[in-house]
């Protein structure tokens, strides 16, 4: 065999053992509790250098859950979509002094363990970025990360098995604004990535499922202020390869 033939017959053999990899009953559940803990993840969900200094923004984002395949082997799972479709999450951010030519922010964001349809989540975010304003165009950074316990009847409706989730994340993105009137429009787009570990435990028998992920996170989004008060924004998130959603947010804008 010629070495060109060998290699791509190398390529084709890994290829087939990744496929094959990917169809095992572990990966299937490992996808599943990363799908479910990037569900949790705050993702920006606001244009780069939106608040300034001592601006408080208190808002309710609206966290939309697609249809996702709870096959695992030959058992079909209960997932979060099988629940519910949307969930609400309050958030508070704060512009900060910055220096000329910036703004800074920290926020934070909390669901309290409200039953609803046999499913709690019990979760707290917290972020902090800084932005450049030049004129019409801001180019920000942003941190965060987040912890999450969750319960739910997963492998069987009689249970409430638990998912302990941490997330991490970092991401850039570049805005644009413009004001017609009474409304400020600012289209945005970023990047980044964003790393989970989570821990999945069934409570029937004690049995304990990890998984950690680490992968790119893509966002992009438009932010309509109203009358320097009123803020809607609404957002499509991506981690490739994992889940794709969008989200929305209301807020109102105490001290500009």
């Amino acid at each position: 065999m010629s070495g060109r033939a060998r290699l791509l017959a190398a390529v084709l053999a890994c290829a087939a053992a990744g496929g094959a990899r990917a169809q095992t009953m572990l990966d299937q559940e490992q996808r599943l509790i990363d799908i479910h803990s990037l569900l949790l993840d705050l993702p920006p969900l606001q244009a780069p250098g939106a608040l300034a200094k001592r601006t408080l923004d208190v808002s309710v984002e609206g966290v939309t859950i697609p249809h996702i395949d709870g096959t695992t082997g030959t058992k079909e799972q209960i997932t979060a979509s099988d629940r519910t479709r949307l969930f609400p999450r309050p958030r508070v951010a704060l512009g900060l002094p910055a220096p000329s030519g910036f703004r800074a922010f920290v926020g934070l964001s909390y669901i309290p363990p409200v039953p609803i349809r046999d499913v709690s989540t019990n979760a707290v975010a917290a972020e902090a970025g800084i932005a450049l304003v030049h004129g019409a165009l801001r180019v920000g950074a942003r941190g965060h990360a987040v912890y999450a316990a969750s319960k739910a009847p997963v492998t069987d409706p009689a249970t409430r098995d638990e998912l302990e989730t941490w997330l991490y994340g970092a991401d850039l993105a570049v805005g644009w604004r413009f004001v017609a009137s009474r409304v400020a429009l600012e289209p945005y787009v970023g990047g980044g990535v964003v790393a989970l570990q989570g821990r999945f435990r069934v409570t029937s028998d004690g049995s304990v499922l990890t998984s950690d992920w680490t992968g790119p996170a893509l966002s992009a989004g438009l932010r309509a202020l109203v009358r320097s008060r009123w803020e809607i924004v609404t957002e499509v998130v991506a981690y490739p390869d994992r889940l794709v959603h969008t989200n929305v947010r209301l807020g109102w804008l105490f001290g500009t």
